[in-house]
């Protein structure tokens, strides 16, 4: 393993319990993303340089070994970077499961640690429908004034990447999960759900993903407009996930109130 590869490395939480649900992992975070969600929650990550080298972070892992059976990598965006495949390969060697949260812009690399059996877990997310380009990169931060999405990242080419992550992991046999993270007048209304769902039921063929609906914290937003949105309660959230089980059988809320709960 060369010294000369780093990490652009953002944080750590030594053991958390919500990352993976059942599990208790080790979360470690990364700078850099190739989107600018305007209710992003972890939007001090998204910029900024915190380069490491790939030991620093090896020893942050052995460090939580004794405490947890498992290592999520987040972000930002963790399959941005290149040294995650090494950090991977590391957690597997100590014995740990390996998580990946994802927004599935990088289908590829997801498709070389599926291949090195260096993942046991995806978690992706569908941040709109993916037949809908337009609304997807709305959601994404095309038209948050945001200049840092790459112009070559067209809303199409997003949600392309997007799906064929989805197919990738689908078609592995691996275990992963969707989420949809909603917010009061942005996303996750009742029709964009439905047609989520209904993309999810027809293009995946693991009839037993998850699929998790998130609660938003407004007040965390990237985007300050959004930070005085109501938040949508646990009941409303709970009314979206019946519409989301009348197409998918493994439905799930999120909530700062109750936390995860099975629709």
């Amino acid at each position: 393993m060369g010294t000369a590869m780093r990490v652009n490395y953002a944080g750590i939480v030594p053991l958390s319990t919500l990352d993976w649900t059942g599990r208790s992992a080790v979360t470690i975070f990364f700078r850099g993303c190739p989107l600018r969600c305007p209710y992003c929650q972890n939007h001090p990550y998204l910029e900024g340089t915190g380069l490491v080298e790939l030991e620093f972070v090896e020893e942050k892992i052995k460090s939580s070994k004794p405490f947890v059976s498992a290592v999520v990598f987040s972000g930002g965006e963790p399959l941005m970077q290149a040294g995650i495949v090494d950090l991977a390969e590391f957690a597997k060697n100590l014995g740990l499961s390996v998580g990946i949260h994802t927004n599935g812009c990088y289908p590829e690399r997801a498709a070389e640690m599926i291949e090195r059996k260096l993942v046991d877990k995806f978690f992706i997310d569908v941040k709109a429908p993916l037949d809908d380009p337009e609304l997807y990169g709305k959601v994404a931060g095309y038209e948050s004034g945001e200049t840092n999405i790459s112009p070559s990242r067209t809303p199409e080419k997003i949600t392309a990447a997007v799906a064929k992550t989805i197919k990738t992991a689908d078609a592995s046999g691996l275990e992963f999960e969707l989420r949809t993270t909603v917010f009061r007048d942005f996303i996750g209304g009742e029709e964009e759900i439905s047609r989520i769902v209904t993309w999810i039921s027809e293009n995946v063929k693991n009839k037993d993903v998850t699929y998790v609906l998130q609660q938003g914290i407004p007040e965390h937003s990237l985007q300050e407009n959004l930070r005085d949105i109501r938040v949508l309660g646990r009941e409303e959230l709970f009314e979206l996930g019946k519409i989301a089980k009348s197409h998918l059988k493994k439905v799930r809320i999120r909530t700062k109130e109750e936390g995860e709960e099975v629709v």
